[in-house]
């Protein structure tokens, strides 16, 4: 099979703190329409490193500063075999333009699944998804200590008690997001196996502390759980999936629960993407929250709205929705 040596760049907004990459889609060719790492051949004679400043100004019109190594991919397609540089880069001179390319985006961490991939291009996301800086996970790390106060205690009995008259004693439970670890918690009090993760190191930290056992770390992203809890609950959580996203990751949530298993979820009320200081919420509303379930192979058991149960934040309105796997 024939080998291909290309280069890659993952252009980052800031190297030492990248919160942003830019992906571009392939307007030509086999792989039309999948997405990707702009680069192209390295040319006889030429280094790596300079094949890749010569084809993003070919590309995209701009002078690149070529930085560290992030990866070497191999990967075989039908009719070749890749082998691919991949460095991290910043811009240096101009703008990027779509010489050849059908599209663009700047992706942040969140964004990173919300594309199509080609092949050899996603194996590195896992990989840039470490390096980078989510906002608002880095709001959570930055903000523990009041985050656990301000929530460790808020009431959330209502909401659990409907949810827990769903599930058979004892059965497995999955707190997906779970902050503090404060559902959790009182979901192991009542004798049933927990399972929790999140994707805060400082909150893991914590609610591991406050509950006795590891809390996992792990985004929605990466959850590949099959046919294995009675329950999930999503507490405030979902609502930073963008929503582009959610679908997918509501899917996702359905194949990891048995059959006639449930899941709980509240959001922000509102409608659409709204920004938070730093964060990005995914609000919605009492009607806009059911094809989210339903097209996931929920039903809804229960729908409704309620307001916030943390001091001082009474007049914040959320939905709530528990539904029930198909």
């Amino acid at each position: 099979m024939k080998t291909i040596n290309v280069v890659a760049a993952i252009i980052c907004d800031d190297y030492k703190r990248k919160t942003k990459i830019f992906a571009t889609q392939r307007g030509y060719g086999d792989y039309k329409d999948g997405w990707e790492f702009p680069g192209g051949k390295i040319e006889e004679g030429e280094s790596p490193e300079k094949a890749l400043v010569r084809e993003i100004r070919e590309e995209l019109g701009a002078k690149i500063e070529v930085h560290d190594l992030l990866d070497v991919i191999d990967y075989d397609y039908e009719k070749f075999h890749l082998h691919m540089n991949c460095f991290w880069a910043t811009v240096a001179e101009g703008e990027l333009k779509l010489l050849e390319h059908e599209a663009a985006k700047w992706l942040e961490a969140c964004d990173l699944r919300s594309v199509d991939w080609l092949p050899a291009d996603f194996i590195l996301l896992p990989k840039i998804s470490a390096a980078m800086v989510d906002k608002n996970v880095e709001y959570y790390d930055e903000n523990a200590d009041s985050f656990f106060s301000g929530s460790v205690n808020a009431d959330m009995s209502y909401e659990r008690d409907r949810f827990v008259e769903l599930l058979p004693e004892h059965g497995h439970v999955l707190d997906a997001g779970c902050g503090s670890g404060r559902d959790s918690k009182a979901f192991m009090d009542l004798g049933f196996h927990v399972t929790a993760f999140d994707a805060s190191k400082e909150m893991r930290k914590r609610a591991s502390e406050y509950l006795g056992q590891e809390v996992l770390d792990m985004r929605f992203e990466d959850i590949d759980f099959h046919n294995e809890f009675d329950g999930v609950w999503a507490c405030a959580s979902l609502l930073h999936v963008p929503v582009e996203q959610l679908p997918k990751t509501m899917k996702k949530l359905n194949d990891s629960l048995k059959d006639g298993g449930v899941i709980y979820a509240s959001f922000k009320y509102g409608d659409g993407t709204k920004m938070r200081g730093s964060r990005r919420f995914s609000d919605f509303n009492e009607k806009s929250i059911v094809p989210l379930f339903e097209d996931a192979g929920f039903e809804i058991i229960f729908n409704d709205t309620g307001n916030d149960n943390r001091p001082g934040r009474e007049a914040e309105m959320w939905v709530n929705a528990i539904g029930r796997k198909k």
